[in-house]
């Protein structure tokens, strides 16, 4: 399964504001940030906010992202949700704290990637279940959740790793407090390739790629948490897509995809 790329650095709109569902949802291709650093900078919401002026309206945590939702890395190809009226923004921060806005992501991973010593052990159970699948022939799923605090690391702290109580005490100190669940579902390919869907409600930074690459199926084309990508040699895309969000609102499951 390859994932295609975009060679067009400018978003597709998949819903316009209207009063009856006041938010965009917009298909942002990879290579370009879903928010600025500064107001005005090219962006995903910059460019949304250029269709649509509603959207400056909206105050949201940061002022130059105004009623921006959530992110996805600039890397990724995917879908991005904004408010357009500061009632919806305040609604679907509420949704957000009950985990109700809920992220689907698709990724093309390799088997039995390199997991460094910089990443905490994987729970023991979990770790059988993936030794014991990864011995099936190609056709063969697997369905799991995998769940960790989080910590910065690397150069610039532009990575994280997992954080468990089986990591070290130096490792402990520097993560946050909160916990954060991955849902995976794993499909077996040929040729050494699997198809990964994940889903979650609450998400970090680079969580489901680094939960993946803990998991020793780090996401082709990642240059980050993939060892082999971060050779010269390897110019792919990374494959990985946010294909779809879900929501509650005004008593409907409101739900968008690719």
């Amino acid at each position: 399964m390859d994932l295609p790329n975009k060679p067009s650095l400018r978003i597709n709109i998949i819903h316009e504001p209207s009063v009856s569902e006041p938010y965009a949802v917009i298909l942002k291709p990879r290579g370009l940030p879903s928010a600025p650093l500064a107001e005005g900078e090219n962006s995903a919401y910059a460019q949304a906010q250029n269709l649509f002026p509603m959207l400056k309206e909206v105050r949201g945590i940061k002022e130059c992202e105004h009623g921006l939702l959530h992110r996805i890395d600039t890397e990724t190809e995917g879908l991005l949700l904004i408010a357009s009226t500061q009632e919806f923004y305040g609604y679907m921060r509420g949704i957000q704290e009950k985990g109700l806005f809920v992220k689907h992501y698709t990724a093309c991973c390799a088997e039995n990637t390199c997991v460094d010593e910089s990443y905490a052990p994987l729970p023991r159970d979990l770790r059988q279940r993936l030794d014991a699948w990864q011995k099936e022939p190609p056709g063969k799923s697997l369905s799991f959740e995998v769940e960790s605090r989080f910590r910065s690391y690397g150069l610039k702290n532009r990575e994280v790793r997992p954080v468990t109580e089986s990591a070290g005490r130096a490792a402990q100190k520097k993560a946050g407090s909160a916990a954060y669940k991955t849902k995976v579902l794993l499909q077996k390919e040929a040729a050494g390739r699997v198809k990964a869907e994940c889903t979650l409600s609450k998400g970090f930074r680079h969580q489901v790629r680094c939960h993946l690459a803990w998991c020793g199926l780090a996401i082709e084309g990642d240059a980050l948490y993939n060892a082999a990508a971060k050779s010269a040699a390897c110019q792919g895309a990374m494959q990985f897509r946010a294909h779809k969000i879900e929501f509650p609102y005004n008593g409907n499951q409101k739900s968008y995809s690719l």
